[in-house]
């Protein structure tokens, strides 16, 4: 609780039981797709830790008003991930609601001494960001249909992707830290790990992967209401050199099933790139840790 890890941890069995939670409401129409982000979302949390999740249990809220095919449809595309992470579902819990809600419940494992915390980034180490940002802001557009489902297809995909390449990955390259990036946004769970770790971070605008429909969105006004609190949350902690107020909003948008962020040895940010994408990830260093607090970005 002391740094905000993404999972709770318990000793266990000669190393460390992980357990953590996560739902919410569709946030595309599809609703196999929404069951596959919802669960990838709530698996990534162990991932980010170094650690493989072991069972997950389904956590459901839905409507008597609805059909339940549409039900059956979200629990089959969670499922799918539940099975490709390597876990096991044992069940979960249900209630009415008058809004649909889906997630999970998801218990891990990691060794002791492999176990990857969000706190311990060093100066001099690299950032890597393992998926482009912006997602809030085009499932925003959807909401307000400015754009469709296909036209955002890629970033539907991309999110629906587990974060298991690269969580692999921090169990063959040592790092100093690992969040994913979620609610708070790139520069809000950067700055947590920041602040968890005693260092400040520099930040390349120009490297950070987004999408670029989102972008063009963000600037022209469409965003939620969750970047702008998350920008007004971070106030004067953020320091921008040659980038504009619109080609910051990304990064502070706030992501569905995100990327990890990760904090590594500079003499070791080649071998985790590789090992990344290796196994079929993205891989891109965005900046690096230094001495002086806070985040600056530049162009």
């Amino acid at each position: 609780m002391e740094t905000r890890d993404d999972a709770g941890f318990v000793p266990f069995g000669g190393g460390l039981l992980l357990q953590s939670v996560d739902f919410f409401p569709p946030i595309v129409d599809d609703p196999y797709r929404f069951g596959q982000i919802a669960a990838a979302n709530a698996l990534s949390d162990i991932y980010a830790m170094g650690g493989e999740p072991i069972t997950a249990m389904n956590l459901v809220g839905f409507p008597a008003k609805l059909d339940l095919g549409i039900l059956r449809e979200i629990l089959e595309g969670g499922r799918s991930k539940i099975d490709e992470s390597g876990a096991r579902l044992l069940g979960g819990h249900s209630v009415q609601d008058d809004e649909p809600k889906y997630g999970l419940s998801v218990t891990g494992f990691v060794e002791e001494d492999r176990v990857v915390r969000n706190a311990g980034a060093k100066v001099g180490d690299a950032l890597i960001l393992t998926k482009p940002l912006g997602f809030g802001i085009l499932t925003t557009a959807l909401k307000q249909d400015l754009v469709s489902e296909e036209e955002i297809e890629d970033a539907v995909e991309m999110a629906a992707t587990l974060n298991k390449a690269a969580g692999a990955a921090l169990r063959e390259v040592e790092v100093s830290a690992a969040t994913d990036v979620t609610g708070y946004g790139f520069l809000g769970h950067l700055l947590e790990m920041l602040d968890a770790s005693g260092v400040g971070a520099v930040v390349r605008r120009g490297e950070v992967p987004v999408w670029e429909r989102a972008a063009i969105l963000a600037a022209e006004g469409c965003y939620p209401g969750g970047l702008k609190n998350n920008r007004e949350y971070l106030g004067d902690k953020i320091s921008a050199e040659g980038v504009s107020a619109e080609d910051l909003l990304p990064l502070h948008d706030p992501q569905t099933s995100g990327g990890l962020l990760i904090s590594v040895p500079a003499q070791q940010r080649d071998a985790l790139v590789n090992e990344i994408e290796r196994r079929g990830a993205l891989a891109t260093v965005v900046g690096e840790v230094v001495e002086e607090p806070g985040v600056r970005v530049t162009a």
